[in-house]
Formats: C-alpha cells, structure tokens, sequence
C-alpha cells in the first residue's frame, strides 16, 4: 500500500493543513486571530493619529493653539502604549498557540499511524514520509501562525492604512500595490523552488545518515572496522553529504537572484511613492500633517510588507514540502473498523490468501487456505524466504492478505478493529525489541494493564534472575548499557521475548523464530514448555529448524510462498518429499535430541 503523493500546491496545502491545526485546537486558534487583530489595529491607527499631532503642531505655529498639541502628545503615547501592550499579548498568545498546537497534532497523527496497516511500513519510500511526518506536522503549525499573522497582522494594518489613503487621495493606494506585488511575485517561486528542493533532499538525507551511523557508532560501526570497510561509507558519507550541500548551494543561488530583482523594483516603488506623496503636497491634494504622517509611515508600510514576505517565505514556502509529506502520509487510507472481539472458540480460517509486500513483482505468499482448530498447535516450517514468516504475520492480523480471507474467531482481519483484534492473541519474534526497563519491566510491557508477577513466567524461558553474573539487581536490573545497565547477548534477549509474550493474556500465541540465538538443545526445551503451555490454546511455531517440530499437532511445510506439504511429522517423513529432504539436511544438527 502507498500513500497518493501530494503535489507541492501551495492552495491544496494550505486548504489540507489549515483545518488540521484549527481541529486540534480551536480555543488556541481563535486566541491568535484576536492577538493579530489587536496588533493590526495598534499599528493601523497610528498614522492617523500622527496626523493630528502633525496638524496641531502647524496650528500652533499659526496661532498658538497648544492645546491641540497636547491632545496630539496624549494620542500618540497611548497609541505608543497599546502598540507594546499588542505587541506583548501576541508573543505570549503565539507561544502558548505553538506549544497546545504541537501536542495536539502530535495526538492526532499517532492516533492516524496507528491505524495504519502494518504491510505500509514494509516500502523504503512510505519510510521516508514517516520520518518526515514530525517536521510536516511543525511545517503545518508554523503555515498556520505564518498564513494567520499575515491575513489578521499585516493585512489587516494594510487594509487600516489602506482606507486612511484613500480618505487622504485615491491614488496613494499605488504606494502599496508598488511595496506588495514584488515581494508576493518573489515569494511565490520560492515556494515552488524550496518544496521542489524538499522533495529531492528527503532520499538522500536519509542515505546520509545510514552512512553516517556506519562509521560514527552503534552496532554498525563494529561490523565496519572489522570488515575493514570504515572508509568505504566514509566516501559514501562525503559523496552523498556533497550532494546535499550542492543542491542546497543551487537553491539558494537561485532565490538570492530572485530577491535581488525584486529588492531593485521595491526600491524603484518606494522613490515612485515618495514622489507621489511630494506632489500631493504640492498641488494641495493634502496637507503638511497628511504627508508628514504618511511618509513617516512608508517605511512602516514596506517594513510591514517585507514582513509579510518573510513570514510567507520562513512559514509557507520553505514548509510546502514538508506539508505535503504530512499530507501523504493522511491520505492513507484507513476505512472504520468493527469492534468485534474474536471469540477462539471458533477456528482460524485462511481462505485462498496471497501477499504482495509494496512494489514487490511477486507475492511473498500465494493461494493459501489452511484451518487451525480451538486447542491446536501447528507448526510453519520452511526455508528461509519461503513465505512462513510473512503468512504468520497475516494469521495474527499484523499484514493484511492482498487478495483472500484470514478469519481470526470468526473476525475477518481486513475489517476487524486491531486493538480489538489483538486483544487475546500474544506473539514471540525472532527479534527482541529492547527496552530502557529493568527486566521486570522488559517482560510486563507486553501487557501493561496486567496485574500478573512476572516471575511466573520467566522459568519458561529459562530466565534466572538470581544469576548476579548476568542480573546484579534481580528483576530490577536496568538492561541497556547506554542508560547505565548491563549488557545481553541476543540468546538472552531472546529468552526475555520469549517471557514477554508468554506473559501477554492470550487465547491465540505465534512463535516466530524466537530462539535463533539458542542451541539446539535448548530450543527443543523452549519448545516443549511452550506447547505445555499452550496445551487448550490456538497456537503456532514458525521456524526453519526442524528439531522440535515434531511435538505439533500438523506441519505445515511451505516452499515458494505456497503450501507443498501438511502432516504429522511421520506422515511427512514416510512422504519423502520437501520436509524429509529439510529433515535429512538437519539431522545432524538435532541427532542427540533425537536419540
């Protein structure tokens, strides 16, 4: 599945965001709106005002009517003061707006991903808009401030002085179309230019920092020094570091040229408005105070129209992309599902299911149909890259079958609620996710609302918090190095997966490869708790090793995305076809098991 990808449309982002941030907040919103009105009619109201203390001062030199400068002083100081208190009240407004916004959006866009199928995680370029989804969604908040500050801020001070030239003489409006139409003209190719610039960087900040955590730490950097390939990414990081910088350089050249000409033709209005206002005066058209009052505000009005500009630039244009990758990743579909619970006492059912991952050519998974009873434990085996994992993925509901049907207790996974879905069904993976939690807390993650001691199932997985070698603190030890806790090999990750899930209220429990790190010997042990475990339970084994399948109710043997084999396991063996030739490939490896 792939997102319908957002053209960069300055109209079609701005129309999709705006009513997301107006959503996630609409008391913050409002709240802006009236702290950019206020600012605009602090600003709007002071040439008029400077007006009437320009007028009452050339009266005074006429005939000595001071008191009508004193009325000129008292206006400007509490325009003075009301522009501060304005000014105040939309830094505070704006960072309070900014701050509920983020978390808001934040809560809505987790709320949207979660309901996104996990089959869409499996394409590098859907990966790519999800990283980019964080700053799409600051993208959106800055379009809104920016787009809000302008419409109720500026445009509302200009249409204010906008009305006070036209009282003065119609033509003085020319002063602004000369300040506005050469900055919205340069804006607008910016914008084009940065969300075009957007969409080419994303790829390749990725691949920089891929390479960049290849030769500065983690995990990566060990396999790189040891394979003497250090500078192998190293050159890989340059070149790929180069190329970001010069498509940087190339923009930017390109806007400064831009800015150039129209900083030449916004020069040329502000001497064309000047003389306007020169001969104004001088043919009587207004007076001393009118041009005193509007020429000390021609700067304010070019000020307030670069402002305007920049604004536009810094909070729409250079945001466009990164708007439309927050678009991309909204527009994924995720129709309503039913809240149905799945009642396990009802079968499995996979009807004819197959499976494409996203752009693959062909299905990892093809015509399956196979039935798990209440109480059954079956076992998927396979050689690697046969289709068992992903087929598991879509018995628990994770994937989605591309075409067919997966029942879980009557519940058909493509329209089924996943937090209800998932709500009896527990699973182990091959790869253990690791948590900064001590080791009670790495295994109750698994079911958080739970009242259950953890202790109860650690014996199953062959956990022994007593080892002061291996857990100094018992369960309370800290397992991550990096926030100061020990350090576990991948088998006793392994064993900490294996309890998390065992933990996990279940009715239905996948084991997907969990015990690749182990032994032999100690996986058939695993093995040998686990269905004594799931004794009355639904559950399946996944795994390519074939030492403990035997203790299955059916295996299911699958080669090429399909289903070739499904038996016990003396059935299989007296059948001598795909699971004997695996099983004669591994006896070797289990023969004392067996023995």
């Amino acid at each position: 599945m792939k997102p319908k990808k957002a053209n960069t449309n300055l109209f079609r982002a701005v129309g999709r965001s705006v009513p997301l941030v107006v959503k996630a907040s609409p008391l913050f919103c409002a709240m802006y709106v009236g702290a950019a009105l206020m600012m605009a009619v602090a600003f709007g109201i002071a040439a008029p005002v400077s007006q009437i203390l320009y007028d009452a001062l050339a009266d005074l030199l006429d005939d000595g009517a001071m008191r009508y400068v004193y009325i000129g002083i008292a206006f400007m100081l509490g325009v003075a003061l009301f522009q501060q208190l304005a000014n105040e009240v939309l830094n505070f407004v704006w960072n309070a707006t900014y701050e509920k916004l983020n978390g808001a959006m934040a809560k809505d866009i987790h709320a949207k991903m979660a309901r996104i199928p996990a089959a869409f995680f499996e394409d590098k370029e859907n990966l790519d808009n999800i990283e980019k989804v964080n700053e799409g969604k600051q993208g959106a908040i800055q379009m809104y401030i920016g787009l809000n500050y302008i419409l109720f801020n500026i445009v509302g001070y200009l249409v204010i002085m906008g009305i006070y030239l036209w009282s003065l003489r119609p033509l003085l409006i020319v002063s602004m179309v000369l300040a506005f139409v050469p900055e919205l003209f340069s804006q607008i190719v910016q914008a084009k230019i940065m969300a075009k610039l957007e969409d080419t960087q994303a790829p390749n900040r990725r691949k920089n920092s891929h390479y960049e955590e290849c030769i500065t730490g983690g995990d990566k950097l060990k396999e790189t020094r040891l394979f003497g390939a250090f500078y192998f990414f190293k050159s890989l990081f340059m070149d790929s570091l180069k190329l970001l910088t010069t498509n940087e350089l190339k923009t930017q050249r390109k806007m400064e040229t831009i800015n150039l000409g129209m900083n030449l033709v916004k020069a040329a209005g502000w001497t064309g408005t000047t003389v306007l206002l020169l001969l104004s005066l001088m043919n009587g058209h207004i007076g001393v105070g009118a041009f005193a009052a509007v020429f000390t505000s021609v700067g304010m009005m070019f000020g307030m129209m670069t402002n305007a500009m920049w604004q536009f630039k810094q909070n729409v244009s250079e945001n466009l992309g990164k708007i439309n990758n927050l678009i991309n990743i909204l527009d994924v579909p995720t129709p309503e599902l039913a809240k149905n619970i799945p009642d396990f006492s009802h079968p499995l059912v996979v009807d004819n299911v197959s499976f494409y991952y996203p752009q693959a050519e062909k299905p990892a998974v093809h015509g399956v149909s196979l039935t798990i009873r209440p109480g059954e434990t079956i076992a998927l085996v396979g050689e690697n890259g046969s289709g068992k994992t992903t087929l598991s993925m879509m018995l628990c509901g994770l994937f989605k079958p591309t075409t067919g049907t997966v029942t879980i207790g009557g519940c058909n996974t493509a329209t089924t609620d996943e937090e209800c879905l998932f709500s009896k069904t527990s699973a182990i993976f091959q790869w253990t996710q690791s948590y900064a939690f001590d080791l009670s807390g790495n295994i109750t993650i698994s079911d958080v609302t739970s009242e259950k001691d953890p202790r109860d199932v650690i014996p199953h997985a062959g956990i022994d918090p007593t080892d002061q070698s291996t857990y100094p603190k018992g369960m309370e030890t800290m397992l991550l190095r990096e926030f100061e806790g020990v350090q576990l090999s991948g088998g006793q990750w392994q064993r900490i997966g294996v309890a998390r899930g065992l933990y996990r209220h279940h009715e239905f429990i996948i084991m997907d490869e969990p015990t690749s790190a182990i032994d032999p010997l100690e996986e058939a042990r695993m093995y040998k708790r686990f269905t004594d475990l799931a004794r009355g339970k639904m559950a399946v084994l996944v795994t390519h090793r074939l030492g403990s399948v035997k203790i299955a109710d059916k295996i299911i043997v699958m080669d090429g995305g399909t289903i070739v084999e499904t038996g016990t396991h003396d059935d299989l063996l007296a059948a001598n076809g795909k699971y004997a030739e695996m099983w004669a490939a591994q006896a070797e490896g289990y023969q004392e098991e067996t023995a």
